[in-house]
Parts: C-alpha cells; structure tokens; sequence
C-alpha cells in the first residue's frame, strides 16, 4: 500500500466489504478478509479470528489462515506460553494500543517465538486487534511477512488494519434480516462473537438467568420459551474449532396452532362467522366455537379483532 492512498483503499474495502456479506456467513468473511487486506497492505500470510484475551491464557475461538500450513494452530498451541505477541495483547487494556509486533532479528525473544518464526519463515510478526470487549472474544488479525529483507508493517499500516477489523465486526453485527430474524455467531461453547443488539441481549439474559435448576436451561430451551425458533449453520475451521451461525426467528402466532387450528384462525381473520366457517369446513358450529376459544388461549388474545391483528402482523413481518 503506498502512502497517501490508505482513504482510497480503505473506502474500496469497505464498500467490498459490505457487499459480500449479503452472501457469506460470519467464517467466509474471515477467509474473503484475510486474502483482501493481504493484497492491500501487503503481507505473505494472514492468520485471522477470535480470541479469548483474558489472562491468564489466550484462548483461540475460531480462525481462518491465508498462506499457512495446515499444522500452524496446532504448532502455536504449544508454544502459546512462549508466544509474546499474545502476552502483548494482554497488557492492551492498560497500553491503549491495538497492535504489537515481532521482530525476528530484534532484540526481545523467547524460545517459542523463534520456534514459530524459524519453522514457518516468518520474519516480521504483527498483532492486530479491537478494543478490549470483557463481554466476549475479540477479533484479532497476525500479519506475517518473511524472506530475507522484510519490513515491519508501519504505523499507518497498523491503523488500517485496526480500522479494517472494527467495520469487519460491525457488519458481523449488523442488524437482522428482513422477516425479522436476528443472527448471532457463536462459538463451540455457546460464546458469541458477533451478533446484532437484539440477538446479544437475548443471549445477555440467558446467561444472566439462575442457572441452580437440574437440568440447567439450553440456550435453544430459552429462546423458545420467549418465542423463537433457531436455525444453526455450523462451520468447521481450523485445528477443530467450530463456528456456528444461529438464525433466531421470531415464531408467528400461527405457528402455535395444529393445521385445523391454523386454517380456522385465519378464516375468522378474513371475517368468516362461526357458523359460515362450520359450513365451510363440514364441521358442527359447536365445534368451532370449542376450537376458536383454544385458538384465542394459544394466540394470547380474547377477541376476534386481537386474534385478526395478530395474524396481519405475522403477514406484514414475512412481506419485509
């Protein structure tokens, strides 16, 4: 990236940015991230994700590689307590700073760090991350440069790449889709690590639940006592972790009523009297009355033009 052309870059990014997240999930974006900014910017190998950064331990959530042998996230697990980079990211709380570096040729090593950098070819080794978040795990980028004569990435470098990562997870977080559901993208522990406002509250106020009852309430059991149904779309990374996209969508009064129910509902929605409906459907008026009063408990409502209102804005939510 030559100097003086970052806002143009990092506008063009941007607008990329947002425009394959119409139809990539949380993991494809990481993998689209890492190959656009190395060619940006300029680095040979990217490693990419979450981590948890409270001390004492970094704890990887889930990454993407670009340029990185398989077998690198395992081999970083082992010497993770020798990685000082990851110590860095630490201390980032009480620094201020988003970024750390490495040099290979530089004065301060460890044992573990010339182990990674030797048997990889990295020369230059930077970290890049977001503001600390205390409520979940955060993104975080390691740029890798290597061969004889690399540079370490500038300040102006640094920026970018930090700037990169808070509109990465800004539209990570951005808000539902159109029928009204929300996304949350969790983690193998049920850690969330990108979601919009509504979808993290929920979540929020299931971990804030008591948790003294046998069995402890599912995350899933929560959502659907409170109305929602979940769709969950897993995605395998590296080294094992696993990444899973939960589409949380708001379940319609219908949805609450058996077929004859439903088809009941919405003839009295449309306007139908009891006994217009019974003829009908061959049924005794008797017998839509007795299923009208189950209709009105499982919707919540006591009259008709409650159980008409509840219908229509079920319709207007899936129209968008």
């Amino acid at each position: 990236m030559r100097e003086g052309t970052e806002l143009q870059a990092f506008s063009r990014f941007v607008g990329a940015l947002h425009e394959v997240r119409r139809g990539m999930d949380g993991p494809a974006l990481l993998d689209w991230a890492a190959g656009e900014l190395s060619g940006i910017v300029g680095f040979d190998a990217a490693w990419l994700g979450w981590a948890d950064t409270v001390p004492p331990e970094v704890d990887i959530i889930g990454t993407t590689m670009h340029n990185l042998p398989a077998d690198y996230v395992a081999f970083w697990s082992e010497i993770r307590n020798d990685d000082l980079l990851a110590a860095d990211v630490q201390s980032m709380k009480s620094t201020g700073r988003f970024w750390a570096q490495y040099d290979r040729d530089g004065p301060r090593q460890s044992d573990g760090m010339i182990a990674l950098a030797d048997r990889y070819g990295l020369r230059k080794l930077s970290v890049v991350t977001r503001a600390l978040d205390p409520l979940r795990p955060q993104l975080f980028l390691s740029a890798y440069r290597g061969g004889t004569g690399a540079r370490s990435l500038v300040q102006r470098e640094l920026q970018f790449l930090s700037c990169a990562l808070d509109h990465m997870q800004s539209v990570l977080d951005q808000e539902g889709a159109r029928d009204g559901s929300f996304r949350l993208l969790v983690d193998a522990r049920g850690r969330p690590v990108a979601g919009n406002a509504a979808a993290l509250t929920l979540w929020s106020g299931w971990q804030a639940e008591p948790k003294r009852r046998e069995p402890a309430e599912s995350f899933d059991d929560f959502l659907e006592t409170r109305g929602f149904n979940v769709l969950a779309s897993p995605t395998a990374l590296n080294d094992g972790h696993q990444l899973t996209e939960l589409r949380l969508m708001p379940r319609r009064v219908v949805d609450r009523f058996t077929a004859r129910e439903r088809e009941i509902a919405e003839l009295i929605a449309e306007g139908f009297t009891h006994k217009e409906i019974a003829r009908g459907l061959g049924l005794a008026p008797a017998t839509v009355r007795n299923q009208t009063a189950r209709i009105y408990e499982k919707a919540g409502v006591s009259s008709r033009a409650a159980l008409t209102r509840a219908i229509l804005t079920d319709q207007a939510s899936l129209q968008g």
